[in-house]
Formats: C-alpha cells, structure tokens, sequence
C-alpha cells in the first residue's frame, strides 16, 4: 500500500508539471481547424487549398504539402514529377502517404519518366527496398501470354484489346525467346516499384496497379502523432520553421496531459494488484498441481516442434537428376525447348535439371535458385518429395541427350 501511495504522488506531480508546460506551448500554438476531405483526416504538414487557412497551419515552405479536395469526396495532391494523384491514406504516425492513379491506371504513369527528386517524398524503403526494378512492358497476344509456356501475368489496365495482353517482366528474357520476339512488341522498358516481398513469387508478378506507399522525413512529426498530440510550427510571433508538439484540447475538460497523468496514476497501482492477484492465483494452482502429480502416475507429453521449410536444401537438390543436351540441341520432349523460369531455350551443351515427380526439366541453376526458395514445381505448382533417392549427377544418355565424358 506504501508503494501504491508513493507511486500516486508521483504521478500527480508529474501530471502538474506537464500541464504547465502544455498550457503555455498551447497558447504559442496557431487556432489550425481540423479539416478532412472524403475520408482523409488532413492536418499539418497537410494542408487544403480551398479553405483559406493560416499559412503556418501547414507546411507552407514545401508547396507540395498543399492537396485539392475534388467534389468534398477525393483528395488530389500533386507530385513534382510524377503528377496529380488520388490519395488513399495518410498514416501520420510512420508519415507515410498511399496514392494511386485517379483513371485506375499505376502501371500507365510508369511508362513515362518519373522521379520524385523535387518532391519531400521518396519511395518507402520498407516496401519496395533501395531503388525500383527495371521492367520490359510487352504487347502480345492473348493466346500466347495464356499458354502454359509462358505463365505471365498481364497488366489489366493496359490491356485495352481482348485479344492481345500487356505484360511486364524482366528485360533479358523477353528478347531471348523465339516466340515471344515473333509475335510480340515491346513497348517501353520502365523502372516499376515493386514490393520486396513479391520478389520470390517472379516472373508471377503481384497486380502493378496496387497503391503506391511514399514516405516523407521532414517535417518530423511521428512523434507528436505517436503520442496523441498535434504537430505544428512552435511559434506564430517570427518565421522561424521549427516545429513542435502541441495538445489537442483547449479549455474544455481535462487536457491531454492531465487524462495521461490521471490514467497513469490510477493504472500503475492497479497494475500492481492485478500483478499481485496473479501470482497468488499461481502460487494456488502450483500447490494443487503437485498435490494432484503425488496421487497419479505421471503422464508425459512430447511436443515436437512443427518445422517450416521455405525450400528445399542443397543436398536434397543436388539428389535431382542432371541432364546434358547434346551437340544436336534437341530434347527429350520436342515442345519443351523453353525453361519456365528464365524463357530462355535451351542450348547444347547446356545443362538441365528435371524434377521426378512431374518430370518437368527447367536450367540447373535456375531451378536450384527457384527450390531454395519456393519447394514446388515452378510449372505445376506440385511439391517435390524431399526423401527422393540419390540419383548420379547426370541421367543416362539418349538418342537426343548426351552425358560428358
């Protein structure tokens, strides 16, 4: 009980002392209205453009803060180099901001150069890692981008035709397949942000019209939002730039402060007791269980742990049987002349990998790379069995497959 007094006193005190100072930051602080447009809270740095407000109710030195409300529904910012934009979210707490295309089209503004070097905003390091990937855009026929040989993805928006598809891969590939530069048309190679956790999924690519996450650094103000507080510049009488934390309450009720103070107060000592009341319940549940293990025969449970395997292991790959291609260059099976992984064909001298429980055969280094990754087929998505017998490092030869000497 002691404690608990103690730790009350202590807690009021430091609820009066963050009063005070809250109080006279508050009366630094400008009378910034909270605005919002559709469902987009918009405070500092943010600003609306239609509603006249104090400069200094947002971060007026970067213009770019400024958004448009369209119809009180959609809120537009507008992005040197990049464009008018819809805005999704706004999470003040990671300052991070969601945008998308207002046609409902992601993947056309990358078609054309952008960069978002004039701008406070960068691409969110979390998501899309350290720069974007450079990808070829290709128009090719429905038929083709749907046949099993060629299991890609197309860009819906950018498909405009039924009977031909959009697709986005990586640049190599697309030139080196004999179908593909036959019957399809590049359109432009783009630099595309991609999520750094859909990169294990390649050449599936995730939808490229998903919301665009970008992040600002300055002004800061996570911390302000972290805590439940208003950010904006900390004082109105010059023009100096910095900013401040400020409380949302004014003269109604209890301030912020005070409600933390009061919460804190009130919640360490009943954390106390409930951490109190636990352990005696423990202690109670201990003494009846051994009192219980006393009267009965022990029983014994063994949990084994579930294991979960991304992939396949070195060695258990190094089990799967190699293939050497002839001088002839021709194969096993004539229509498979084409490895689903990189769509490059194959060529003599080359040497391939085959899986034994479909039997579908893929380059050796790309199908070790992919089964490191991903333990299923690349093509029929089945699940190699890992107890496979160890086989010799090439299969035996044939009519239209030779092994080296």
């Amino acid at each position: 009980m002691a404690t608990s007094a103690i730790l009350c006193a202590f807690c009021l005190l430091l609820f009066h002392l963050q009063s005070a100072r809250g109080n006279n930051n508050q009366q630094q602080q400008a009378k910034c209205n909270s605005l919002r447009c559709g469902y987009i809270d918009i405070q500092f740095p943010f600003g609306l453009k239609q509603s006249n407000q104090d400069p200094r109710c947002w971060y007026f030195p970067v213009p770019t803060f400024q958004l448009s409300c369209i119809n009180r529904t959609q809120t537009v910012i507008d992005i040197p180099g990049f464009g008018n934009l819809v805005v999704k979210k706004i999470d003040y707490d990671s300052q991070s901001i969601q945008v998308n295309d207002p046609n409902g089209c992601l993947p056309k503004r990358f078609l054309h150069r952008w960069n978002l070097s004039d701008s406070p905003f960068i691409l969110n390091p979390l998501i899309y890692g350290s720069s974007p990937f450079n990808l070829t855009f290709t128009r090719c026929p429905s038929n083709v981008t749907a046949s099993p040989g060629f299991p890609l993805m197309p860009v819906s928006c950018l498909s405009d035709n039924p009977n031909y598809s959009v697709i986005a891969s990586w640049s190599q590939p697309i030139d080196s397949s004999t179908v593909m530069s036959e019957r399809c048309q590049v359109m432009s190679h783009a630099l595309v942000p991609l999520p750094v956790l859909d990169m294990s999924m390649w050449p599936f690519w995730s939808d490229l019209n998903t919301d665009l996450e970008l992040v600002w650094t300055e002004p800061r103000c996570s911390d302000c939002a972290l805590t439940g507080q208003l950010c904006g510049f900390s004082s109105q009488k010059n023009r100096s730039l910095r900013v401040g934390c400020f409380p949302r309450d004014s003269g109604k009720g209890l301030s912020r402060s005070a409600k933390y103070g009061l919460a804190i107060g009130v919640g360490i000592p009943g954390l106390l007791c409930f951490i109190g009341i636990s352990c005696f319940l423990c202690g109670k549940v201990r003494t009846l269980s051994h009192r219980r293990r006393r009267s009965h025969l022990p029983i014994t449970i063994s949990l084994e742990p579930v294991p979960f395997v991304a992939g396949l292991d070195g060695a258990t790959i190094e089990k799967y049987p190699k293939t050497l291609i002839g001088e002839s260059g021709r194969l096993l099976k004539a229509n498979d002349n084409t490895c689903a992984i990189c769509l490059s064909e194959y060529q003599p001298k080359e040497t391939l990998r085959s899986i034994p429980e479909c039997d579908h055969y893929f380059h050796a280094d790309c199908i070790d790379e992919w089964l490191k990754l991903n333990a299923t087929c690349p093509l029929c998505r089945n699940s190699p069995d890992k107890s496979t017998p160890s086989s010799s490092s090439f299969s035996p030869t044939s009519s239209s497959v030779s092994s080296p000497h």
